[in-house]
């Protein structure tokens, strides 16, 4: 591999045939995230840190076309001309050097540029970067449902606008650095999306006066003592920037991070934020950590009691990070709901995340518990029960049980065994106050008392998406 410390030149977007046609070839060779995890040995999420290279340079060294192209754009490895040739057929590697994607020290080429395959897209960083921290939690939290226009604010590289383009009919991009804008434009053109449109500007600026369906935004959340703008108090202006720009039942999403008083609960703050917006709000929670908990997460080992004493400084007793989905709503009153999200691998949740709106707006349209009887309610799968046996005297014994989300958020609940045979029974052909009744006489129950105790468990169970009510 080069050790080369020089800048890498700008990519160029003169030949805008040669960047659309390396994305096709790209993909045909099998240089997806998929094909990326399979080559690589890597489960996760893809990364190429410094230190791992040189062992995922060896998984890659069988010569085969794609092994060519993961040494070349994802690794930052030089090969030769011929090989590079060899890897994209059709394409003049002199072409992507003309255009600035490759550079050509020697008999080599090299990228001047790094591609991640991210879902169904493939996005340029710089050489040698990663993606930023949060951008998968918040890519899968993000809706994919069809929207008219999308935006991603502070962008970046774009990777949230160009998997938004895929699922609206314009999605619009804006960031200030003029480079980062044009790795934006090299993905568009990677991707074959005509439909998005990279917009210089600071802030929000750029878009006054326009509204969209869905927003998406992940700004930096580092609360560092070297920057001059606190984190946190830019993840608050942004979140009711992002809400004034929102068309009415569009939905946003938005990574922050934020600081708790001794005792504060953590998701007071987040309230005080989304009050006033016109939108209804789900506050998820992803970590907290103490000062000391949080400066050796991010600073280096020199530089931890500057950290911590800039925090203590600040009356942190806590630091914590998550994130905001807003959906606007500008009849009725707005509410907000908080959850934590679980420390298990994050799955596409923008069903769920639409699922969670709709049930608390069903639950918000009841006038008392008791109509939730009338309801009929199917399960959202795919979910499991997992339970816990103890040896008794008499026998076997349910210690305890959770239901469990397989996808999206993961969420669990703990669970009775009247709750399992409700689940087991909900077809989303009958009433609540059937299914309770037919429990209540099987077991030899009132009625009444295995229905009051059987909502609360329902109620959970719609908020948190592993029911939905029948169509």
């Amino acid at each position: 591999m080069s050790t080369d410390a020089s800048p890498h030149p700008t990519p160029g977007l003169d030949d805008p045939g040669a960047v659309s046609t390396l994305g096709t070839l790209l993909v045909a060779a099998g240089y997806t995230a998929d094909g990326l995890k399979e080559r690589l040995g890597v489960d996760g999420e893809l990364h190429a840190r410094a230190s791992d290279i040189p062992v995922l340079l060896q998984r890659v060294s069988d010569g085969k076309p794609v092994d060519t192209l993961i040494r070349l754009f994802f690794l930052g490895d030089q090969v030769s001309w011929q090989d590079s040739a060899a890897a994209l057929p059709g394409l003049d590697p002199d072409r992507l050097v003309a255009a600035g994607v490759l550079e050509a020290p020697g008999d080599d080429v090299r990228a001047t540029v790094r591609l991640v395959p991210h879902k169904d897209v493939l996005v340029a960083y710089e050489p040698g970067a990663e993606p930023p921290e949060g951008s998968h939690l918040l890519a899968n939290m993000t809706v994919r449902m069809h929207f008219v226009s999308a935006l991603q604010a502070e962008a970046a590289t774009g990777m949230h606008a160009l998997l938004a383009a895929r699922h609206t009919d314009r999605a619009v991009a804006v960031e200030a650095d003029a480079r980062a804008l044009t790795l934006i434009r090299l993905g568009a053109l990677l991707n074959a999306l005509d439909n998005l449109e990279a917009v210089e500007g600071e802030d929000l600026e750029p878009i006054a006066g326009h509204s969209y369906g869905l927003i998406v935004a992940g700004p930096p959340r580092v609360l560092s003592p070297d920057e001059d703008d606190r984190a946190d108090t830019r993840c608050r202006e942004l979140v009711k920037e992002v809400a004034s720009h929102l068309s009415e039942g569009g939905f946003a999403h938005v990574l922050v991070t934020w600081v708790l008083g001794t005792g504060e609960d953590w998701w007071v703050p987040l309230e005080q934020w989304v009050a006033g917006t016109g939108c209804d709000a789900l506050l998820l929670l992803e970590g907290e950590d103490d000062p000391a908990g949080y400066a050796a997460a991010h600073a280096d080992p020199g530089s931890l009691a500057r950290w911590t004493g800039f925090l203590r400084d600040l009356a942190a007793d806590r630091v914590a990070s998550g994130a905001i989905v807003l959906r606007r709503r500008s009849r009725g009153t707005n509410w907000a709901r908080h959850e934590v999200i679980p420390e298990t691998e994050i799955g596409p949740a923008g069903d769920q995340i639409v699922r969670t709106f709709v049930n608390h707006d069903l639950l918000a349209s009841l006038p008392t518990e008791d109509q939730l009887l009338d309801e009929v309610l199917a399960v959202v799968e795919p979910q499991r029960i997992e339970q816990i046996w103890r040896h008794k005297d008499e026998g076997l014994e349910l210690e305890s049980a959770r239901v469990r989300l397989e996808w999206g958020l993961g969420f669990s609940v703990g669970v009775d065994a009247y709750t399992i045979e409700l689940l087991a029974r909900v077809d989303g052909r009958r009433r609540l106050r059937d299914l309770f009744t037919e429990i209540a006489r099987e077991s030899q129950l009132e009625e009444d008392s295995v229905a009051r105790a059987g909502l609360p468990a329902v109620r959970r169970l719609l908020e948190l998406g592993f029911l939905a009510r029948a169509s």
